[in-house]
């Protein structure tokens, strides 16, 4: 081995300075000093330093440039912990406490592979950070990247760990979690089993979960921009199931959904429900009790409306409705009865109807309606397409001039052709009036009059 060596001593006591150059390892012309030693190997052989007896290699400088320490799992204390210090130019093992770097610490490093990563197999935890300045403004850990994938990655692998994923608590008065998305979802929770929920609030001093729209953007959003947004939307994709659920479990009492308007001078509905698929045949709107109570009650400061647990309506300021008459499904034999077309008793079929046969007819029974404003026993399993009856009100009739002209006031009976009215002519017959005319009808043989129902 041909080696070239220099010694310089500054001081008495000094240590000794000792730098190798190896073949094949170039070392910057800044870091090579007149005072160094230089050693240069031959080939296949290495700059080798022993203890103090020559029986253990401590350090070893391969041909190659390759540097190992053979000893250093052995070293008391220090059996995997290694320090670089560059302010101090120290390589080696850690002196106690154990630092790998200097705080504070910054670097930029451009490489495929995961900067930092530790591995905690003990009880321990694997990374803390902490402020202990009560005045200190700055978050505590800030992730920031400019590339497409997650900001912070939390994976919990153990299928019996219930604990939480993320746990913040917060002794202030600002948000445990707060999340901003610019073009996404801010908090999207997804969970995987019947008896969890992908989003859940708990406040035993008020509301658990609030949804607010239009406040995000300054307040900015309005008209035909907002249009058809829900604060809270609930979605439901299965087959089966609720778009929105609310529920008490208070033995106390409570009520499952408040819808409110006009708080802080808002206005609109406090409620609505609507179908928008014209295919569905689903009720828009299904109350359902099992109890005692009534099915709806209708509020203006006092009960102004209410449907008792039978189906049975009150309503203190009477009804109206668009109709002009009250109603009752028939079932009919022969030809379906149209609005307007006058119906007899069938005498051969016990409650059925037909079509008026004959003039002055003591079986009529009164005339098809067209727009009930109260329809009588008009229950789930008879709506299906049967004719109304009508039993009281005002109702178009068809009449023929069979009986003369029909002046306001006439009293109307059945004609001769099928289905029509005629006035009646001289002393009428007990049970054969249908009604009174309200209108005249003198042009054509045919037409349509509104009739007073008046059976006698």
């Amino acid at each position: 081995m041909r080696a070239v060596v220099r010694f310089t001593r500054a001081l008495a006591g000094a240590s000794l300075s000792l730098t190798a150059t190896v073949a094949g390892l170039c070392l910057p012309t800044s870091l090579v000093h007149a005072a160094d030693v230089v050693v240069q190997p031959s080939a296949g052989s290495g700059l080798v330093v022993k203890d103090s007896v020559g029986s253990t290699v401590r350090f070893r400088v391969q041909e190659d440039g390759k540097i190992s320490i053979p000893g250093w799992s052995g070293l008391p204390g220090q059996a995997t912990q290694m320090c670089i210090d560059l302010i101090q130019g120290f390589i080696g093992p850690c002196p106690p406490p154990v630092a790998g770097f200097s705080l504070p610490y910054s670097a930029t490093v451009n490489n495929v592979l995961t900067l930092f990563d530790v591995t905690q197999t003990g009880a321990g935890g694997a990374l803390r950070g902490a402020i202990n300045n009560g005045s200190s403004t700055v978050p505590t850990v800030i992730a920031t990247s400019n590339g497409i994938g997650s900001g912070l990655q939390v994976q919990l692998t153990n299928a019996s760990n219930g604990a939480r994923g993320v746990d913040v608590m917060q002794a202030g008065v600002g948000p445990g979690v707060f999340a901003t998305s610019a073009g996404g979802n801010a908090v999207w929770g997804i969970a995987g089993s019947i008896s969890a929920a992908g989003v859940i609030g708990d406040n035993p001093y008020g509301e658990a979960v609030v949804g607010r729209a239009g406040t995000g953007n300054g307040g900015k959003c309005g008209g035909s921009t907002c249009s058809g947004i829900g604060a809270v939307v609930g979605r439901h994709d299965g087959q089966d199931g609720y778009g929105v659920r609310g529920f008490v479990t208070n033995a106390n009492g409570g009520i499952g959904v408040v819808g409110q308007v006009g708080l802080s001078g808002g206005i609109g509905n406090a409620a609505r429900f609507e179908n928008v698929n014209a295919a569905n045949g689903g009720d828009v709107l299904v109350v359902a009790g099992n109890g005692t109570g009534n099915l709806a009650v209708f509020k203006k400061g006092s009960n102004v409306a209410r449907i008792d647990d039978t189906g049975k309506g009150f309503f203190n300021g009477g009804t109206q409705n668009s109709g002009a008459d009250i109603a009752e499904l028939i079932d009919f034999r022969g030809r379906t009865p149209q609005p307007g077309d006058v119906v007899e008793i069938d005498p051969e079929h016990a409650l059925h109807y037909r079509l008026s046969r004959g003039s002055e007819s003591t079986m009529v029974a009164g005339v098809i309606t067209t727009k009930p404003g109260v329809l009588m026993n008009a229950s789930l399993e008879d709506a299906t397409g049967l004719p109304a009856l009508a039993l009281a009100g005002r109702v178009p009739v068809k009449v023929t001039l069979e009986g003369g002209a029909i002046r306001p006031g006439d009293l109307l009976v059945s004609a001769s052709l099928e289905g029509h009215a005629k006035r009646a002519s001289g002393a009428v017959v007990p049970g054969t009036v249908i009604g009174k005319a309200l209108q005249s009808h003198s042009g054509g043989d045919r037409g349509v009059v509104e009739m007073l129902v008046m059976t006698r």
